[in-house]
């Protein structure tokens, strides 16, 4: 089956769900890449720690996913979280990648995200993404524009609409610059970016160590909030280990 085909599939399925959204990407959310690279397992930890507003509270997912083929890789995500003082488990979820293969040597590399998030105490949720990425050389340029919306019990119909932002600049193969935003773009009543959240901020991207061609990355970050954030800024953590896999022709 290609990827344009079964992308197809999960989204005229999702059609059919009649439920709101809530497409804030939260502290340990990731701006994802479209590339696919057949074989590749990838295990990531997500950190995102909120400074000032809600004082101590954070985020944190786990990640495994693996390339089945050249353009599918699903994913589970297990989710936990602090708030007011407690720590609890929050939402179990599935994800896919579809790297539209035949974009990879157009000027931008396009992708689809699709998510089902079982959550612990709430409605569910159905995540779509578009991903976009352009990379040249030691530069690499991300955007995902992202719908989300609840199902099941949910109190409206709206989708919410959001966006996700990267710049990286590798200066070598074991560090690079760049920086990050997330951030909320209203409903499909009520569109546009201004009156919501926005964060925005730099971060450092570390390769941590190599073993048996196998590698350990480390990304460490600060996202400062912008508008209507709930908090003054986010620092955030991720490692991720990479298994194997071939490269895609990015």
């Amino acid at each position: 089956m290609k990827p344009w085909i079964a992308f197809g599939i999960a989204v005229a399925a999702a059609a059919g769900v009649d439920a709101p959204a809530d497409a804030d990407p939260g502290p340990a959310s990731e701006v994802y890449s479209p590339a696919v690279a057949r074989g590749l397992t990838e295990l990531e930890v997500r950190s995102g720690f909120l400074n000032g507003g809600a004082q101590g509270d954070w985020q944190v997912k786990a990640e495994a996913s693996h390339a089945v083929t050249d353009w599918w890789r699903p994913a589970l995500v297990a989710e936990w979280a602090q708030g007011g003082g407690e720590t609890r488990f929050t939402a179990f979820a599935v994800e896919s990648v579809f790297d539209l293969t035949a974009t990879r040597e157009w000027p931008v590399h396009l992708g689809a995200y699709v998510e089902y998030e079982w959550a612990n105490d709430g409605p569910n949720e159905l995540e779509l993404k578009l991903l976009l990425q352009r990379q040249r050389g030691p530069l690499d340029l991300r955007l995902n524009l992202i719908g989300a919306r609840l199902l099941g019990s949910a109190p409206d119909d709206n989708w919410e609409f959001g966006y996700a932002a990267q710049a990286l600049y590798a200066f070598n193969d074991d560090f690079a610059l760049g920086v990050q935003g997330f951030g909320d773009a209203g409903t499909n009543d009520n569109f546009g970016l201004n009156d919501q959240a926005h964060y925005w901020g730099p971060f450092a991207q570390i390769e941590a160590g190599h073993f048996n061609n196998n590698e350990i990355e480390l990304q460490l970050g600060y996202l400062a909030g912008f508008g209507h954030a709930e908090a003054d800024g986010v620092f955030r953590v991720k490692l991720e280990v990479e298994l194997g896999g071939r490269d895609t022709d990015d």
